[in-house]
């Protein structure tokens, strides 16, 4: 069993024992997303597969949380701003925009490449620590510096 699990194992316990709903279901998320994910591959998923499980709920929260704020409801808001907060502890500390910035001038790559190229390169160095619109956006901006 990976750490991953152990941990979100562990976390569940505590969850139901201090009577914490919201923390116990997005465990509850996290741990089906990663046991539907092995399901589908029919093996154990590697620390990096379990990592995009957890990154692909967060973008999903993060989307919830957009939705709710266009259509003004407090309530969705604060939920999935809970979730969030929730689902992060999980990730590795995420990198911002000047730390994969940094990043790229440490690996010495020319200002002449294709945005396509540096990205593609970036999301394999990041793997896990940071969200493709942060280094997305930290590429352009050091391609156009």
């Amino acid at each position: 069993m990976s750490e991953l699990k152990k941990t979100l194992m562990a976390d569940m316990k505590t969850a139901m024992k201090e009577k914490d709903t919201v923390k116990k279901g997005v465990i509850n998320l996290l741990r089906a997303g990663i046991q539907n994910q092995e399901l589908d591959l029919k093996r154990e998923l590697t620390e990096e597969e379990e990592l995009k499980v957890v990154q692909r709920e967060l973008k999903q929260t993060k989307q919830s949380l957009e939705e709710g704020q266009k259509a003004n409801r407090e309530d969705i808001v604060a939920a999935e701003t809970e979730k969030i907060a929730i689902i992060e502890h999980y990730l590795p500390k995420q990198l911002s925009v000047d730390e994969v910035k940094e990043l790229i001038a440490k690996l010495g790559i020319s200002k002449e490449s294709s945005m396509g190229q540096v990205v593609g390169q970036m999301m394999k160095e990041t793997a896990g620590s940071a969200e493709g619109k942060v280094v997305s956006q930290a590429v352009k901006e050091y391609l156009n510096s």
